[in-house]
C-alpha cells in the first residue's frame, strides 16, 4: 500500500449516513467522538485540546462525522470515511475511528487472528479512559455501525508531513488563493458545463442552416416535404439545445450554491479567529467588508459563467461567417476588436468610481449599524435631526459615486448595443451587392447575419460583465485585505495543554496600546507592567477611569496581545497555549454582556452547550437569576431579543456571569461585574460567590468596597502603570493616608 497516496475522498452524503444516527455523550458526560479524535491528533504528533480542536468548526452539540472530517483535515491530516467490515481496515492505517451504531465512536488500535480464526481487537472506550481493552468478534459486533474514519499524515513530494510545511506555504507562492481554491474543488462542475457549451453552441447552427436551406432549396422548389423533415430535424435540435441549457444552468447553480457555502463559512470563521486588534474600529464598516463577497458570489453565478464558456465559440461563428458568405466575415472580424476597445476604454474610469462607491457605501452602512443600534440614544439626546443630516450627507456622497459608475457602465453598453446594429446593417448592404454580383444567395446573406449576430452576442454579455467584473476587482481587494489578516492561531500549529495549567499567571514588562490609524503609532494605555498571581489567588485592580484596569484584564484573557513583554502561565509563554484553550481555563467578563437573539438558556450556554440542567441551574442560582426565571411562564426558555431586548442591563450582566461561571475555568476575570445590580442583588452575588469558588482564581476591576471582601490583594494602575501592589488592607490604609494628605494639601492651598 502506498503510505503517500491521499486517502480516497469520504462520500458526499456523510450526514445522510450518520446525521440521523444518534450521537450522544458518554456516560462520563465527554463526547466520545471528539475523544477519539483528540486521541489520533496525539498519535500523530498534533497536540490540541478539545476546546481548541473545535473553535471555529460548526459544532454545538456532540460531535458529528463529518465535523471530525474537517477538524482532522484542517489539522494537516489525511481522513476519510470509510464503509467496510472491521477485519479488513488496513492494519497499516491504524489507529481508526469506529462509529457505534447506537451514536458515538471508540477508537481502534489493532486486529489480530487468535487460534481457529477467532480474532481479538485492541480498542480504546473513550468512557473508560484511554486504557486499551481486548474485545472478541461478538462485543465489536454488537455496537460497530459499519462505518469507520481512517486517518494518517498528508505527506508532500518529498516525503515531508504536510503540517510541517504549513509555515512555509502560508502566504508564500505556492499558497492558492483563497476563492481560487474553492472554485478548483468544485471543477468538474465547471468542465462539464464547458462540455454542454460545445453541445449547445453545435445545435444552435441547425437553425442557421435550417434557415438558410429554406430560402435557398426549398422555396424556390416549393419543396414541402423536405420542409418538414428539416422542420422536424431542426426542432428536435433546439429540444436538446434547451435540455443542454438547461442541464449547464443547473451544474452552474449546483456549483454556486456549493461555492457560497463553503466561501461564506471561510469568511466568517476568518472574522471570528482574526485578532481583535486588527478588527476595524466600526463593526458596520467590518460588515459591510465581509458583504463584498456577494459581489464576487454574484459575479462567478450561472450567467456570468456562461458568458465566459461562450467566448471560445465567437470564432467558430466567424469562421463559419467567411465560409458561408465570403467577404462578409470581415465585417464581424472588424467589429469584435471595436467592441472589445470600447469596453476596454471605459475600464479605468470604472474602476475608480466603483472604487470610490464601494468606501463611500461602506462608510455609509457603519453609519447606519450604529445608528440603528444606538436609536434610544439618539432620541433621549434629541441627536435624531443631526443624525439625520448626516445619513444624508453620507447618502449624497454614495448615490453621487453610483451615478458615475452608471454613466461610465451605460456608455459602454449602448456603445457595444450601436456596433451591433451597425453590424447588421453593413453585412446587409454588402450583401445585397454580393448577390447582385452572383457571389451570395439570398439564404447565405440571411445565415450570415444570424451567425454575425451570434458570434458578437457574447462580447456584447461581455460588456456588461467587465462591468461587473471592476465590482468585483474592488471587492475582492477588500476581501484580500482582509483574508491576508493572520488569524490569531494556527490550525497546524501544535499547543501545549491546558490542562497542565494551574491559573498562575505573570506579566513581564508588559505594554500596549489599541491600534491607531496609520501612520500614526498606538498610543500605549499599559507600560511596563510587571504582575505575579499564584493560583487561586483573588485581587482586585484598582484605580481611576482610563488607567488601564480593563485593557489590563483583556491582555490577561488573550484578547489582546501585548506589544511588548510576555504572559507567562505556570512559567510557559501563553504564546504556546491554543488561545482557545486559554479562554476555557481563563474566563473574562467584561463591562457590557452582550446578548444574541434566541432564549436565555441559548445565551448562556454558547460557551459550553453540553452542560447539563443541573450545572445551569446550579449556575443561575450562585448569581441570582432564579428569580426570573421563576417569574416567566417559559422560564429558562424565555426569549431574549437582539442586543438583550428584553433583559434590564443588570439582568444581562447577571447572564453574563452565569456564561463565565458555567465554564468552571480556573480563573475568574471580572470587570465591573456589579455596576448595574441593585444592593440586594449584589449582595446575593458576592455571598455565593465566595463560597463556590474557594480554589478558584478571581481578578476583578471594580469603583465598589463592597467586592473587596472577594479579594485578598489589590492592585492599584494610574496611567497605564502598577503603583501599589500588595495585602489588601495594607493597600487600602496607605490609599486612605494617601487621600488625607491631598485633602489637607487641597485645604491650605489658596
Amino acid at each position: 500500500m502506498n503510505l503517500t497516496a491521499p486517502l480516497p475522498p469520504h462520500p458526499a452524503h456523510v450526514d445522510d449516513m450518520h446525521g440521523a444516527m444518534p450521537v450522544t455523550p458518554t456516560p462520563s458526560g465527554n463526547d466520545s467522538l471528539l475523544d477519539s479524535v483528540l486521541h489520533l491528533c496525539r498519535h500523530h504528533g498534533v497536540q490540541r485540546g478539545a476546546a481548541g480542536l473545535c473553535a471555529g468548526l460548526p459544532k454545538d452539540g456532540p460531535m458529528l462525522p463529518s465535523i471530525a472530517l474537517q477538524a482532522l483535515a484542517e489539522l494537516g491530516l489525511s481522513a476519510a470515511l470509510v464503509q467496510r467490515d472491521v477485519d479488513t481496515l488496513p492494519s497499516l492505517l491504524l489507529p481508526a475511528i469506529l462509529l457505534r451504531q447506537q451514536g458515538g465512536a471508540c477508537v481502534l488500535l489493532s486486529h489480530q487472528a487468535d487460534g481457529d480464526e477467532a480474532r481479538t481487537y485492541g480498542v480504546i472506550l473513550p468512557e473508560m479512559g484511554d486504557q486499551p481493552v481486548l474485545l472478541d468478534s461478538a462485543a465489536i459486533a454488537e455496537f460497530y455501525s459499519g462505518h469507520a474514519i481512517l486517518v494518517k499524515p498528508r505527506v508532500t513530494g518529498d516525503g515531508r508531513d504536510a503540517a510541517s510545511q504549513d509555515a512555509t506555504l502560508q502566504g508564500g507562492a505556492e499558497a492558492r488563493h483563497w476563492l481560487l481554491q474553492t472554485l478548483w474543488r468544485y471543477r468538474g462542475y465547471y468542465l462539464s458545463a464547458a462540455l454542454g457549451a460545445v453541445v449547445i453552441n453545435v445545435l444552435a447552427l441547425a437553425s442557421t442552416f435550417f434557415t438558410m436551406n429554406v430560402y435557398d432549396r426549398v422555396v424556390p422548389n416549393q419543396a414541402l416535404v423536405t420542409l418538414w423533415s428539416m422542420a422536424i430535424g431542426v426542432s428536435l435540435a433546439m429540444g436538446m439545445e434547451f435540455l443542454a441549457r438547461h442541464v449547464r444552468a443547473h451544474l452552474l447553480d449546483q456549483a454556486g450554491k456549493k461555492v457560497d457555502l463553503v466561501v461564506g463559512a471561510l469568511l466568517f470563521r476568518h472574522a471570528m479567529s482574526i485578532p481583535m486588534e486588527h478588527q476595524p474600529a466600526s463593526a458596520g464598516t467590518f460588515a459591510s467588508q465581509l458583504r463584498e463577497y456577494e459581489s464576487v458570489r454574484d459575479f462567478v453565478a450561472s450567467a456570468t459563467l456562461s458568458v465566459i464558456i461562450d467566448l471560445p465559440f465567437v470564432l467558430l461563428f466567424v469562421i463559419l461567417v467567411f465560409i458561408i458568405g465570403g467577404p462578409l466575415g470581415w465585417v464581424p472580424l472588424l467589429a469584435i476588436p471595436l467592441i472589445i476597445l470600447v469596453s476596454v476604454a471605459v475600464q479605468w474610469p470604472l474602476a475608480r468610481a466603483m472604487r470610490e462607491n464601494l468606501r463611500e457605501t461602506a462608510i455609509r452602512q457603519g453609519f447606519l449599524i450604529e445608528a440603528v443600534d444606538g436609536r434610544e440614544t439618539l432620541k433621549a439626546n434629541g441627536a435624531e435631526g443631526s443624525a439625520q443630516k448626516r445619513w444624508e450627507f453620507m447618502s449624497g456622497l454614495s448615490a453621487a459615486s453610483a451615478l458615475k459608475s452608471r454613466l461610465y457602465s451605460s456608455l459602454a453598453v449602448n456603445g457595444v448595443t450601436f456596433l451591433q446594429q451597425f453590424e447588421t446593417v453593413v453585412i446587409i448592404v454588402v450583401g445585397v451587392y454580393l448577390i447582385g454580383d452572383g457571389q451570395l444567395t439570398l439564404g447565405g446573406l440571411i445565415g450570415s447575419v444570424m451567425l454575425a449576430s451570434r458570434a458578437v452576442a457574447p462580447l456584447g454579455q461581455l460588456v456588461g460583465l467587465a462591468v461587473r467584473l471592476q465590482q468585483t476587482r474592488a471587492a475582492l481587494v477588500t476581501l484580500n485585505r482582509f483574508m491576508a489578516i493572520p488569524p490569531e492561531r494556527s490550525s497546524l500549529t501544535s499547543y501545549l495543554s491546558a490542562d497542565v495549567l494551574t491559573g498562575a499567571m505573570r506579566l513581564e514588562e508588559v505594554a500596549f496600546g489599541y491600534p491607531a490609524p496609520a501612520p500614526q503609532q498606538p498610543i500605549k494605555v499599559l507600560s511596563d507592567i510587571n504582575l505575579s498571581l499564584a493560583a487561586g489567588e483573588r485581587v482586585a485592580i484598582l484605580g481611576t477611569i482610563g488607567s488601564g484596569k480593563s485593557t489590563l484584564l483583556r491582555v490577561m484573557a488573550k484578547l489582546y496581545q501585548p506589544l511588548e513583554g510576555r504572559l507567562l502561565a505556570d512559567g510557559i509563554d501563553s504564546a504556546q497555549v491554543d488561545p482557545a484553550e486559554w479562554r476555557r481555563i481563563v474566563a473574562y467578563v467584561g463591562q457590557e454582556s452582550r446578548l444574541f437573539h434566541g432564549t436565555l438558556r441559548q445565551n448562556i450556554v454558547v460557551g459550553r452547550p453540553q452542560a447539563s440542567d443541573q450545572e445551569l441551574l446550579a449556575v443561575l442560582r450562585l448569581v441570582g437569576l432564579e428569580r426570573l426565571i421563576s417569574a416567566h411562564p417559559r422560564g429558562i426558555h424565555l426569549p431574549v431579543g437582539e442586543m438583550g431586548q428584553g433583559l434590564s442591563v443588570g439582568q444581562r450582566q447577571l447572564v453574563g456571569l452565569a456564561r463565565a461561571l458555567l465554564m468552571q475555568p480556573r480563573v475568574l476575570l471580572l470587570d465591573e461585574p456589579t455596576s448595574a445590580m441593585d444592593a440586594g442583588t449584589e449582595a446575593h452575588f458576592i455571598a455565593h460567590l465566595a463560597q463556590a469558588s474557594r480554589g478558584q482564581g478571581l481578578v476583578v476591576v471594580t469603583h465598589r468596597p463592597s467586592l473587596l471582601a472577594l479579594v485578598d490583594r489589590i492592585v492599584v494602575i494610574d496611567a497605564g502603570r502598577v503603583v501599589a501592589d500588595g495585602p489588601k488592607q495594607q493597600v487600602l490604609a496607605a490609599l486612605e493616608a494617601n487621600g488625607r494628605q491631598r485633602a489637607q494639601a487641597g485645604e491650605v492651598q489658596p
